[in-house]
């Protein structure tokens, strides 16, 4: 969530957050829902084992296409690749205040 708060627009990060919050719960209620199926067939904790691996492996490639989070490039001295990727999920504008206010905050 804390990703997601600093890379997303601040008119949408409520929302992002509500969103975020709502698919954990209804991962839960299909995971238990798969559990119950699957659980008490000979084998069947591998298979919930094997499914369980799928959404944690799509994590883990999605991850690798993520950009740095611009608070921390800013906070480590990287501000050139902070407004990069500001640049990047940003109009130009937004990008260059949003850089402005990041710094103003860590001072």
């Amino acid at each position: 969530v804390l990703y997601q708060s600093e890379v997303a627009p601040a008119s949408m990060r409520g929302a992002l957050s509500t969103l975020y919050q709502l698919g954990i719960t209804f991962g839960i209620l299909i995971a238990a829902y798969i559990d119950q199926v699957l659980v008490d067939r000979t084998e069947g904790w591998r298979m919930v084992m094997g499914i369980i691996c799928i959404p944690a492996l799509g994590l883990l490639v999605g991850m690798i296409f993520l950009p740095r989070s611009p608070r921390w490039l800013v906070q480590t001295g990287k501000r050139d690749e902070a407004r990069r990727v500001l640049r990047s999920i940003r109009a130009e504008d937004e990008a260059v205040q949003e850089e402005l206010e990041i710094q103003q905050e860590l001072e």
